[in-house]
């Protein structure tokens, strides 16, 4: 049984006038206006007032108190009922919990106290982790809550940009420092008001009814508390403290009329939509040309405009169509979802489905594919290692017979779809292929100067965008295709243990790919020489306020130490029975060509995604270059211009005051319009209307890079820290971020990136552990570690020292 302490003690409060105007979220001014003091002192006058949850019965004392007489606190304590409990001792320092700053996590907590003798070594270890010496700070003792299923954190408002979600962070237990320290595995569940009924787990039921009854108490400014709750939804206030640096966003009403709209658009979407397949879609920030890593979740104007102008309005599908796969071509495949970029998975998986199989097959595998994901959210980032079907390798056959066995497919189903994934896989392999031509393409555009003109003008930058899209992100397109087959071929060859997964790794690592030779360029070219081959590359390619190398060189390198190449990669030898069995492999499945050739396809196929990349990011980087040319000219910042669109970009054809004025217009309306979208929160994987108003954010399903492990102390990089010897960690890496791997880097580990992503292609050629893709709370639970123990090969990453504040 769960005996509810009541708390005698005075309450000390301040009254004023009743009758005030509601203000935020309908808060109305009460007789009572609370106000917050140490933990203690806020539990105590908490333990009378609030009705949703209990406080447990507390006694607390100041240091001064303890050095002075210690045995008559102890004596107090002693007095007290509850005292041969297993006890809890806890800091209440002045610098804690207040506003502007909480501290959360600071100080120490001693938890399983029992007997007087602990409780006199608990107190001290406490003291002693005040680092500050006031002799006011206080320390405090309750009887340790035992019964609870779930215990956790809720604020108010969404921390980092003041919007009107209730986030709960929650975890199995009665301890809220796994939650505070990212210790565990933590459980995020969002919320608008008027949207509570459904909570993710019934122990959670109680916490909507708590959230609003402590806002009536503490006024409309952002709070966080700590609590844990029984199997029958009974709630434990642990704490309360103002949310320190929130602050709500001014345009509340604004907000809910983009959040209806927003749902409005994934119901139209969730339509019957041809030519893409099935009758509804799912939404996802990662599957398909991943503009979580590529622009980021939250990405300005001009860097969504000029991802879907250069790849996912048409250049997507056009590839695909080229290599065998259905028409799509036109079919927008990035959703902007109030700002918030998503790829229709709809029109992803129709686009991968071989064009020769008939529409009701078609769309009988693509229904398939989003309903699997669906059911599967965890594989947002995987789906064509985990969901689609999209070429031929050596255990195919085994994928397809689960289908037939599921009803997914007839027998006669899955030989059309073996035979077309056979054709299409033999022809992206052809010397003649499309491959091949894309291969040639890029070559084509890498002897291609970049000459800029001495003014300005849209008709030069529309040939720019004009020649990135044809000569540039067209051939990646299919480059990048063909490096997606060869990895599922080399995939296949490790379940059918032809390969081991260290042979597989040294066989993608092998490939000469342009990241490798940036490491051996950096360590033998001149400054200047390095900064003419690579200096175009910026962190955030499409991202007008990120650097090019060329334009803040000492911030990515350090010129100053001693340069040393990498040792040469060494080149994959497959063994004579490997050779013999991939010979077998090839003939029993009707697929041409020879083991070496087929080898020789997967290292080319890696290298040429990596080179075709290189070369269109130079138009890219020079397309950016140009847009902060020409708003500099007509007064605006690159601050300024990244909330403009690309499109809109292009039609300033004006004269300088005429187009000054658009431009005025145009980055009014952007940077509004992102406010907002700074301010949306929604779930990695979006299927239905209604989580928009309330979700449970995905747990971050990482992907482990080589098979070694390592401890070393974190370095934000976007933060500025120097990741030299320690484990970079990086929200979102695309290839401008190589510079890391200058610097003697021990691990890293993103909050976004598949297992195919550029990032960690680079772990795996230079033998870096690393975790890819984590998910945004367990990557800031990450950041915060201060020393990280990385396993890849166990798939365990966990806090290995001290955390940060």
């Amino acid at each position: 049984m769960l005996v509810v302490w009541a708390l005698l003690a005075h309450c000390p409060f301040t009254r004023q006038q009743s009758g005030s105007e509601p203000t935020m979220r309908g808060y109305r001014n009460t007789a009572v206006r609370f106000e917050y003091g140490t933990k203690a002192e806020t539990l105590t006058r908490m333990s009378e007032l609030v009705r949703s949850a209990t406080v447990l019965p507390l006694e607390f004392f100041s240091v001064d108190e303890w050095r002075v007489n210690p045995e008559a606190v102890l004596a107090e304590i002693a007095s007290r009922p509850w005292s041969d409990a297993t006890l809890i001792v806890r800091s209440s320092a002045l610098s804690e919990d207040r506003t502007g700053s909480s501290n959360a996590g600071r100080y120490l907590s001693c938890p399983n106290v029992l007997g007087r003798e602990e409780l006199v070594r608990a107190i001290i270890r406490v003291i002693d982790s005040f680092d500050d010496g006031n002799p006011g700070n206080q320390v405090l003792v309750q009887p340790q809550f035992a019964e609870a299923v779930a215990s956790g954190v809720v604020s108010s408002y969404e921390p980092s940009c003041g919007a009107p979600y209730r986030v709960v962070n929650w975890t199995g237990g009665a301890d809220t420092t796994e939650v505070t320290s990212g210790g565990t595995e933590v459980s995020t569940w969002y919320y608008l008001d008027g949207n509570s009924e459904k909570a993710p787990a019934d122990c959670l039921s109680g916490i909507p009814g708590l959230v609003t009854e402590l806002e009536n108490l503490v006024g409309p400014d952002p709070f966080e508390f700590e609590f844990a709750a029984t199997a029958s939804g009974a709630l434990v206030l642990f704490q309360v403290r103002p949310l320190a640096g929130a602050r709500p966003i001014p345009q509340g009403e604004r907000h809910g009329q983009l959040v209806r709209a927003c749902q409005y658009q994934v119901q139209l979407l969730n339509q019957v939509r041809p030519p893409a397949l099935g009758a509804r879609t799912v939404l996802g920030i990662m599957p398909d040309w991943n503009p979580a890593e590529m622009i980021g979740v939250r990405p300005r104007p001009l860097a969504t405009s000029l991802y879907r102008a250069l790849i996912t309005d048409s250049v997507w599908a056009e590839s695909r169509a080229r290599y065998g796969y259905r028409d799509l071509t036109d079919v927008p495949l990035l959703v902007d979802l109030g700002g918030l970029p998503y790829i229709d998975t709809r029109a992803s998986f129709t686009s991968l489905v071989p064009a020769s199989l008939d529409d009701v097959l078609a769309r009988r595998l693509v229904e398939h594919y989003v309903d699997t994901l669906r059911a599967n959210p965890h594989l947002h980032d995987k789906v064509e290692f985990s969901i689609a079907l999209t070429c031929y390798h050596f255990t195919l056959q085994d994928q397809l017979r689960k289908l037939v066995d599921a009803d997914v497919l007839t027998p006669n189903d899955s030989a059309l779809l073996e035979k077309s994934l056979r054709e299409l896989t033999t022809g992206v392999m052809a010397d003649d292929g499309p491959f091949a031509a894309d291969l040639r393409a890029v070559r084509l555009l890498a002897a291609t100067p970049i000459v800029r003109p001495a003014d300005y003008s849209p008709a030069h930058l529309g040939h720019l965008a004009a020649a990135c899209r044809r000569r540039g992100t067209l051939p990646f397109s299919g480059l990048a295709r063909a490096a997606f087959v060869a990895t599922s071929i080399v995939r296949s060859l490790v379940d059918l243990d032809v390969l081991s997964s260290d042979d597989a790794d040294a066989l993608l690592g092998s490939a000469n790919t342009v990241s490798a030779q940036l490491l051996t360029d950096f360590a033998s070219l001149s400054r200047h020489e390095f900064l003419e081959r690579y200096g175009h590359l910026r962190p955030g390619s499409y991202d007008i306020l990120s650097p090019r190398y060329d334009e803040a060189p000492d911030v990515y390198f350090d010129w100053s130490a001693a340069r040393t190449a990498p040792p040469p990669t060494a080149p994959f030898e497959p063994t004579n029975e490997q050779l013999r069995a991939i010979s077998e492999l090839l003939v029993s499945h009707s697929l041409p060509g020879n083991p070496e050739n087929l080898l020789t396809f997967v290292q080319h196929a890696v290298a040429a995604r990596e080179y075709g990349k290189l070369q269109f990011s130079r138009f890219l980087s020079e397309i950016l270059w140009e847009v902060r040319r020409g708003g500099e000219h007509l007064g605006f910042s690159a601050d300024d211009l990244s909330y403009a669109t690309f499109p809109a970009l292009l039609e300033l054809h004006g004269t300088d005051g005429e187009n000054r004025r658009r431009l005025t217009e145009i980055v009014r309306t952007g940077r509004e319009r992102h406010e907002l979208t700074e301010a949306l929160c929604a779930p990695a994987l979006l299927a239905a209307p209604e989580q928009l108003t309330g979700f449970v954010a995905a747990s971050g399903a990482a992907n482990f890079i080589t098979h070694s492990r390592v401890i070393a102390p974190i370095a934000d990089v976007a933060a500025g820290e120097d990741p030299t010897d320690a484990i970079a960690v990086i929200a979102a890496a695309d290839p401008g971020y190589d510079w890391i791997f200058t610097k003697r880097v021990k691990g890293l580990l993103t909050a976004f990136g598949g297992a195919n992503s550029h990032m960690a292609i680079r772990a795996l050629e230079l033998g870096v552990p690393a975790a890819i893709g984590v998910g945004q709370e367990r990557f800031e639970q990450c950041r915060r570690a201060g020393v990280l123990e990385l396993d890849a090969g166990n798939r365990v990453i966990r806090a290995a020292g001290a955390g940060r504040s």
